[in-house]
């Protein structure tokens, strides 16, 4: 088993269901107590969501550069970020270490084109949601047409996630708005590209196939860790 180096704390709840999900399938696959060889580095939620609203990105990706070159120098074999704003510094944490990096979006491409999927709907934070950084990386590696919801839906969506979801709240009056948010722009799936969204949505409240990054992403970075094993 390859010794993960996994950059989270954005948020400790989207975190802890990375390590959860890591451990579950390590012992899936070894059994009886086992459990994943993992390096974690948590970044500070309050350093880096200023520099979030800010949209001060150097500094941003500095602190994921400085987390990553941690866990180098602790002798890992991968990187995984366990969230997809903070994937946003992917380029920056591969280049400064040079190790490999198990990217949420080769995981969801792979989903979405095993499935057939054409029109997704993306939902996560409006950083993910605006085209910014997030959009243009996925069209590198897919080319289905991604659906995003409109500027005031996806302050809505931003509200759950940054103000309830990461803080461990999930609502029911938030689920309804999610679903209505869906249910308006007829897309053919919907991608949770935020890694607390698994949190309040599944295929269990969504007619549609579902999208979860997380559990996408982390079964990627099990499979690498057990590549050659």
């Amino acid at each position: 088993m390859k010794l993960i180096g996994l950059i989270g704390g954005v948020s400790t709840e989207s975190t802890m269901i990375y390590y959860r999900l890591l451990n579950e399938a390590a012992r899936a696959r070894l059994g009886g107590e086992h459990s994943a060889n993992i390096l974690l580095y948590a970044l500070d939620y309050g350093t880096m969501i200023r520099h979030y609203d800010a949209r001060d990105w150097p500094s941003f990706i500095a602190e994921v550069v400085k987390g990553a070159n941690h866990l180098a120098a602790a002798g890992v074999e991968a990187l995984a970020i366990s969230s997809n704003t903070t994937h946003v510094a992917a380029d920056a944490a591969q280049e400064a270490t040079g190790l490999p990096l198990i990217h949420v979006l080769d995981a969801l491409t792979d989903a979405l084109n095993s499935t057939g999927a054409k029109k997704p709907l993306l939902l996560g934070t409006p950083v993910v949601m605006n085209g910014e950084h997030y959009l243009p990386a996925l069209a590198q590696r897919y080319g289905g047409d991604v659906l995003v919801p409109t500027k005031e839906e996806q302050g809505e969506i931003g509200r759950i996630i940054l103000d309830e979801l990461v803080n461990g709240e999930v609502r029911e009056p938030s689920r309804a708005a999610l679903q209505a948010i869906i249910g308006r722009h007829g897309g053919d799936g919907v991608i949770l590209g935020c890694t607390e969204l698994c949190m309040i949505l599944s295929e269990e409240y969504v007619d549609l196939p579902v999208f979860d990054t997380t559990a996408l992403h982390a079964a990627a970075v099990s499979a690498y860790a057990f590549q050659g094993s």
